[in-house]
């Protein structure tokens, strides 16, 4: 059965991605609007004290500080303006690539492979990281955090009990696609907000030098610089006074300048990151999930999003320091630096115990929010039942790849129940014997990490997938593709020998084929009565119609096949599993049809 397209989906997608575009444009023109404003008031500043200075009369100087209040103001403004393009641009954006992704198009970069582990027990053979891949197919992380997590459900199967957390957290969190998004834009405000987070954590674990902690108190001796400025407007002191004073903040200042400098450096940018976080993070504590799996997490974020915005807001003004304007005006007169430090060591003092537990339980939304934008994306979909026996159990009709796209999806039954089981599955080339180990396979690992499934119905038992399917030579250890599958194979019975609870589930394709076909018949026989006596059953795909032979006369072992009919010199394929072993193959014709003959009276097939 073919899987119908998710039009619901797409006209969600559009419809938003419309909404966006619009709003987009709005924020864009009252960000220009603003600019004129601010070069306006910024002239404005500059003719005042043109005028003062020529005149000297000390009253037109009292409309600067007027003038720099509203310039500050439209400053907010502005970068007010600023953010909401650019989050609407976000939305956008998204949009674009969830109608892309409807059609297993991947626009995003991010493939995961920094997160592959040499030898992993499936994530290679089953396509988890790469180019065209089901982390491409899942992700809506925008942190490394969220990646991170999300790569790890995705190679580390998870409990049954946390299975059915997850999945009514999933069902939960797709009812409400809006927020995904939104969570979504407003991580992307700052490109690379996850490269700030490690500095971040860095400068919370870190200690203020204490000769610099000890001397903050001075941060308030502008105090005494305002009484003397207040003096000097009532002629009782000379203005050598007020240059006097600020020339001591300048000395004090300097004390910090190569602190402050590094720090700054550290942190350009981070204010923005974690104002973005804190975002975020207020969105999940006002967020409508009522699922178990949520509100556990939820307790545990309370009071982030404030503790957040304030610490994120200290280091934008931090930032200030580097407009020249506002380091004359204000930073100097103020000892603006000393005053961001002291609020900084102590926001650290109070909240570096809790900064762990807030990033955790957001890389875990954002690893929810990519199962349930998954499922909201395909409302045909299901949630399979994962139940708890100790035994290999899948139960599954209609069955598809979830990375072949729905139009040319061939979806299959399968079932298997027991332990020490085995399915043979023959068939010609190129007639899907791969690809329904990998469509099984695939479906396990998402079941196991809380997502739904192109099914009509999908029930499991908890299982440890493994897969041999890409065993390759390597230079570098100075090993062939066949002792490369040997160690592979070695290392699946060494796995069905731990005692780790769930029973193994096997994926072998094309097994010991670097050998000769007499070997290669008692070894796969040898390692299918091997893996009878252990806690796995699973799938063996095989050319070998002897070994089916064989598996045929003995009751653990059951045969399926995929086959090819040939029609006027054409290759047909039906893809789909059928009982028994295999009578037809393919090779000899699929040769004729690239023109080499395999016989002396025969005669390739024209191109």
């Amino acid at each position: 059965m073919k899987n119908a397209e998710p039009n619901q989906a797409a006209l969600f997608f559009r419809t938003q991605k419309e909404k966006a575009s619009a709003a987009e444009q709005k924020a864009h023109d009252r960000f220009k609007r603003i600019a004129l404003f601010r070069l306006a008031t910024f002239a404005g500043m500059v003719l005042l004290v043109v005028v003062w200075n020529k005149t000297g009369i000390a009253y037109w100087g009292i409309g600067v500080p007027g003038l720099l209040a509203i310039f500050l103001v439209l400053m907010r403004r502005q970068h007010e303006a600023r953010t909401e393009r650019d989050f609407q641009r976000n939305l956008a954006s998204i949009n674009d690539d969830e109608l892309a992704r409807l059609g297993l198009r991947f626009t995003r970069p991010e493939t995961g492979a920094e997160f592959r582990e040499k030898d992993h027990n499936y994530a290679d053979d089953l396509d988890i990281f790469g180019e065209y891949s089901l982390f491409k197919l899942l992700n809506r992380t925008r942190t490394a955090e969220g990646s991170r997590r999300l790569a790890n459900w995705l190679k580390n199967p998870a409990a049954a009990t946390e299975i059915g957390l997850r999945q009514a957290a999933a069902t939960d969190f797709a009812r409400y696609p809006e927020l995904i998004q939104q969570w979504e834009a407003t991580a992307l405000l700052h490109e690379h907000a996850a490269k700030h987070v490690g500095e971040f954590q860095e400068w919370v674990a870190g200690k203020l030098p204490a000769p610099l902690q000890n001397t903050l108190k001075w941060r308030w001796f502008p105090l005494i610089t305002l009484v003397i400025t207040a003096l000097y407007f009532s002629g009782i002191v000379p203005g050598i006074a007020v240059l006097a004073s600020l020339a001591i903040h300048l000395f004090i200042l300097g004390r910090y300048a190569g602190y402050v400098k590094v720090l700054a450096n550290r942190t350009t940018s981070m204010g923005q990151t974690l104002t973005a976080y804190a975002a975020l993070l207020k969105e999940a504590e006002e967020s409508p999930y009522q699922s178990a799996w949520w509100q556990s997490r939820k307790i545990r974020i309370t009071g982030s999003s404030v503790a957040l915005a304030k610490v994120g807001n200290l280091f934008e003004k931090l930032d200030y320091r580097n407009n020249p304007y506002f380091a004359i005006f204000i930073g100097i007169t103020t000892l603006w630096d000393m005053h961001c430090l002291t609020g900084l060591e102590s926001w650290k003092a109070e909240h570096h115990n809790h900064l762990a537990d807030w990033l955790d339980v957001l890389a875990d939304t954002e690893a929810m929010n990519s199962l349930a934008g998954h499922a909201f994306a395909n409302p045909h979909y299901i949630v399979p039942r994962i139940g708890d026996s100790t035994e290999v159990m899948i139960a599954a009709t209609t069955l598809g790849h979830p990375l072949i796209p729905a139009a040319k999806r061939i979806s299959n039954d399968f079932g298997m129940r027991g332990t020490g089981k085995t399915i043979l599955v023959t068939g010609s080339n190129m007639s899907g014997k791969s690809t329904f180990l990998r469509t099984v396979g695939l479906n396990l690992v998402l079941v196991q990490m809380g997502a739904v499934v192109s099914a009509g119905s999908f029930a499991c038992s908890p299982v440890r997938v493994f897969s041999s399917m890409r065993t390759q030579d390597s230079l570098e250890e100075s090993t062939s593709s066949f002792y490369a599958e040997l160690k592979r194979l070695r290392k699946l019975l060494e796995l069905t020998d731990e005692q780790a609870g769930a029973p193994v589930f096997y994926l072998l394709d094309e097994i010991l084929k670097g050998t000769n076909s007499a070997d290669r018949h008692r070894g796969a026989e040898a390692l299918i009565r091997q893996l009878h006596t252990k806690e796995a059953s699973g799938m063996v795909s095989t050319h070998d119609l002897e070994l089916g032979e064989w598996g045929a006369t003995e009751n653990y072992i059951h045969n399926f096949h995929f086959r090819s009919d040939v029609e006027n010199g054409q290759l047909h394929f039906d893809y789909r599993l059928h009982e028994g072993i295999c009578r037809s193959f393919n090779a000899s014709e699929l040769m004729r049809m690239m023109g080499i003959a395999i016989g002396p009276d025969e005669t390739p097939l024209a191109h």
